[in-house]
């Protein structure tokens, strides 16, 4: 029989405000890799961030796609996928209206050399490879006023994460991560599903026969196709009982 692969975005899907994973959704993961089938996380996270989380609820992802789809690992750690954002971008995020901006994060290459590292502007060298950004807003709202300039500035990747909007390489996003390992694991979109909650997910809808995401989300993320579910543990069950999947 040929495996399944199951795909979830962390923060708002798997993982709740407080950093924690619902018991009834831990069980869901583990069942469905007892069965034989492949578990991935797709997150805007890094390395460390994901491997703390994991650890800590010893699960065992097949594979994360981290930074939004700029960094893709195999299960033993390997580097299967990597893309940096073009040095010149790091540069140009000094042209936008950053007076409403929280905090500005640019997070280092991986390397499993030397730990990533977490700058501001202030503390970036051009000489510094850099494989994600990201600005902090005080509320949804900002975040969904300035996407569209920040976007109209850069030709690199920008997805708008909750209070957030995130930097990734060009051509990046987790959909493509996704493609990327069915295509590696001879996977069908009919063997894939996928869940999230918010627009850097949209990505993984379009590379899936059956997408879901939550009752919570955004109203607009309840248009994208997917099938509404109230969490993780539900949208699993579904996929095994009813699809047979």
């Amino acid at each position: 029989m040929t495996k399944k692969l199951f795909v979830t975005d962390l923060d708002g899907t798997l993982v709740t405000r407080n950093n924690e994973i619902e018991l009834a959704d831990l069980h869901a993961i583990r069942s469905w890799q007892q069965q034989g089938n492949l578990w991935v996380v797709a997150t805007g996270r890094k390395w460390d961030s994901v491997v703390e989380l994991l650890q800590r609820y010893d699960l065992a992802a097949d594979a994360l796609i981290l930074e939004n789809g700029a960094l893709v690992l195999a299960a033993n750690g390997e580097i299967i996928w990597q893309k940096n954002i073009q040095p010149e971008t790091a540069k140009l995020v000094t042209d936008f209206d950053l007076s409403l901006v929280e905090e500005v994060c640019l997070v280092t290459s991986f390397n499993q050399a030397a730990p990533q590292q977490l700058l501001n502007l202030d503390s970036f060298k051009e000489t510094q490879v850099i494989s994600a950004i990201t600005l902090r807003y005080a509320t949804v709202d900002l975040a969904e006023e300035y996407v569209n300039q920040v976007e109209a500035l850069i030709t690199d990747a920008v997805f708008r994460n909750m209070n957030y909007i995130d930097i990734a390489p060009n051509g990046c996003s987790k959909g493509a991560a996704v493609k990327f390992l069915m295509e590696r694991l001879m996977l069908t979109k009919n063997e894939v599903s996928v869940i999230g909650d918010s627009f850097n997910d949209i990505s993984l809808f379009e590379v899936s026969r059956y997408p879901f995401t939550l009752e919570h989300a955004e109203k607009a993320m309840h248009e994208q196709g997917a099938l509404v579910v109230k969490n993780v543990h539900e949208a699993i069950n579904k996929v095994r009982l009813e699809w047979d999947f």
